[in-house]
């Protein structure tokens, strides 16, 4: 885990990796908080352990992920930060919630389902109405845009526990999909 942080650290210190900015975070609070070089404390809702296999791609998603982080300009892009991990320009879906509703109907979704493969799409409810997606990496942890934000707006990319959306923004985990986008 040291290793991916410190290549991440490196590969956005040497300007690489940076892509263009869809979807939305929301804000709330419980007593429960993680930070993102800490594990989720006892007591706050459980993170996903070490999932299951990985889908297909998944090692050049991570390795996009963390080229990622620490770049900005993702501020309530969650959607297109998610796409841009699977080497997409964009989501194709209005929001994370619409593309979360799209997997539940054609029967991709996992509600519920914490232990998700490497490089799965993770959503959660936000209590608004575009909600939020992540990518999972591996390792019970993320990569996600605004959830580290010193200033509002500042739009960053973070590699942070999967719980932290939950403890920081009171957000409800609904499920993992893998990385479904249209062709066109």
């Amino acid at each position: 885990m040291i290793l991916k942080v410190t290549l991440a650290a490196a590969l956005v210190a040497g300007g690489v990796g940076l892509m263009a900015p869809i979807a939305l975070a929301a804000s709330g609070t419980d007593g429960c908080v993680a930070t993102s070089i800490q594990a989720v404390p006892a007591g706050c809702k459980s993170p996903v352990g070490t999932g299951g296999e990985a889908l297909p791609g998944a090692d050049q998603a991570v390795a996009r992920a963390l080229r990622l982080v620490g770049s900005h300009g993702y501020y309530q892009l969650c959607a297109r930060l998610a796409a841009n991990i699977w080497g997409r320009p964009r989501a194709g879906y209005f929001s994370a919630a619409e593309q979360w509703h799209q997997m539940v109907a054609t029967g991709n979704a996992h509600p519920g389902d914490r232990q998700p493969p490497t490089g799965a799409l993770v959503f959660w409810e936000t209590g608004g109405p575009y909600g939020h997606v992540a990518v999972y990496v591996g390792d019970g942890r993320i990569v996600s845009n605004d959830v580290g934000d010193a200033v509002a707006g500042e739009g960053g990319v973070y590699l942070v526990p999967f719980g932290l959306i939950e403890s920081k923004w009171g957000a409800t985990y609904l499920g993992w999909t893998p990385p479904i986008y249209s062709s066109t």
